[in-house]
């Protein structure tokens, strides 16, 4: 029954989404050449061309939806993820459209196919909105819910069940726990109730008319998921297995299909396919404006570095960026020359190595500007872990747990750690709970806050020296 209604619901969507991309077709025809009153030098096409387009196109865009899985359970799914996935496949979609009005002679007008690409997105996002504001009410109101068991009765069980009750939107209603053992049956674990072992599963899942079975049993226990996998080859139930990642460091954990074999990502870094392209294009473009509008400031700096001191306008470092590749960070010279002939240190309050005007240009992280020709080649980001020398890493990563993992992403020029008062001469087992806080929780708002909150650093950061 589950599997039939899941199929049903799928089918539905299906054909809905079919008639979301027909409407928004032909509304940003109207758009186009009547609503928005655009000049059509060439005046007003026939509608006839732009149906038939609609035929082709309709089919498509279905067949694109559904390569990005947009019609597996979405229950535990979420909007932000699903409304991604919905841009990407309507932008390949317009693209294709523009494509095959190329390849037949550029008989449909592009400035439309862009309208529809942008009512089409802003069409599925009420949609699915609307649609998940519905079924929330109704599992909240009792209706369209799924029973579940869940396999263990250890700690990541504990953790599912919470997961369960927090979202209640989901609409999972757990019947109780399964034990690896016979003792434990009767008590109750996190408030659900041990309903027997696993020896018991078939009799209990048809008994309470379980639809969703989570084995959730800890790694020691791998006898007991054996048995409860064999159990459970000819269950009508969907069987879900957790994995049991208690002793290991996460970061970003996610689930790939590699040839049909599910895969666990333990740790990856959130620069990956469309992040990588956004971030990538938000740094560029940020960088490139950021060179452009500072680029009188950095003249004057260099004039003054140049008469303030002997020695070069700028000072490049060797510096550890993503996976560990080496670059050469550029700053403006804020120390007297040879001031690291002692060996690298970080700078203190009061260093007797900077220059009169060194202290000024720390202060106001003045001397960071250059680094915005390090964005724009790509060597570091706007934002992201600060980028330390080999000399420092090579010593870290043997005494500091986890110290490789900031290099996930690209360094930035002003991070979460630093935003935070943790720069120069701070603990770094701090700086690095901050550099990971910000790994696992990236986000582009993300970003734009911590720029933002670099701004009212620079004029208060008593750590700048």
């Amino acid at each position: 029954m589950f599997a039939r209604s899941r199929q049903l619901f799928a089918s539905a969507m299906f054909v809905q989404d079919g008639f979301l991309v027909a409407g928004a077709w032909l509304l940003a025809y109207w758009l186009r050449f009547f609503g928005l009153r655009l000049q059509a030098p060439l005046g007003v096409p026939p509608l006839r061309p732009y149906l038939w387009a609609c035929a082709v196109l309709v089919p498509t865009a279905l067949l694109v939806l559904r390569s990005f899985m947009l019609y597996r359970s979405a229950r535990t799914s979420r909007l932000g993820h699903e409304l991604l996935a919905i841009t990407q496949s309507l932008a390949v979609t317009a693209a294709l459209a523009a494509l095959g009005s190329y390849l037949v002679r550029g008989e449909l007008s592009r400035t439309m196919i862009l309208v529809f690409f942008v009512v089409a997105v802003a069409v599925f996002a009420v949609d699915r909105i609307v649609l998940r504001a519905v079924l929330r009410v109704l599992r909240r109101s009792g209706h369209n819910l799924r029973h579940v068991l869940v396999v263990g009765t250890g700690r990541l069980a504990e953790l599912l069940v919470a997961k369960i009750r927090r979202h209640s939107d989901f609409g999972f209603v757990v019947h109780g726990l399964v034990a690896e053992s016979p003792e434990a049956a009767g008590r109750e674990v996190a408030g659900v109730p041990v309903l027997g072992s696993v020896d018991d599963l078939p009799r209990l899942a048809e008994m309470h008319g379980v639809e969703i079975i989570y084995i959730a049993l800890a790694r020691p226990e791998w006898q007991a998921e054996e048995r409860a996998l064999q159990l459970l080859a000819d269950s009508t139930a969907a069987v879900r297995l957790v994995p049991d990642l208690s002793q290991a460091f996460r970061l970003n954990p996610s689930v790939e299909d590699f040839d049909g074999m599910p895969v666990v990502l333990v740790t990856e870094s959130p620069e990956q396919g469309w992040n990588a392209v956004v971030k990538r294009a938000f740094d560029l473009c940020g960088s490139a404006a950021g060179l452009v509008v500072t680029s009188p400031i950095m003249a004057v700096v260099a004039l003054l570095v140049r008469l303030d001191s002997p020695g070069p306008v700028f000072y490049a470092q060797e510096r550890v960026g993503l996976n560990g590749r080496r670059f050469r960070m550029v700053k403006f010279r804020s120390m007297r020359v040879n001031a690291e002939d002692s060996g690298t240190s970080w700078t203190t309050k009061n260093d007797p190595r900077r220059t009169r005007l060194g202290t000024t240009l720390r202060r106001l992280s003045l001397d960071e500007l250059p680094q915005l020709w390090n964005v724009f080649v790509g060597d570091m980001s706007l934002v992201g872990p600060r980028p330390e020398q080999p000399e420092h890493v090579d010593r870290f990563r043997a005494s500091i747990p986890r110290y490789m993992l900031r290099h996930h992403v690209r360094a930035g020029m002003t991070g979460w750690a630093q935003v935070n008062g943790l720069r120069g001469d701070t603990p770094l087992e701090h700086r690095i709970e901050y550099d990971l806080y910000y790994i696992e929780h990236w986000s582009l708002l993300f970003d734009l806050r911590i720029l933002w909150l670099t701004v009212g650093r620079v004029l208060r950061d008593a750590s700048a020296y």
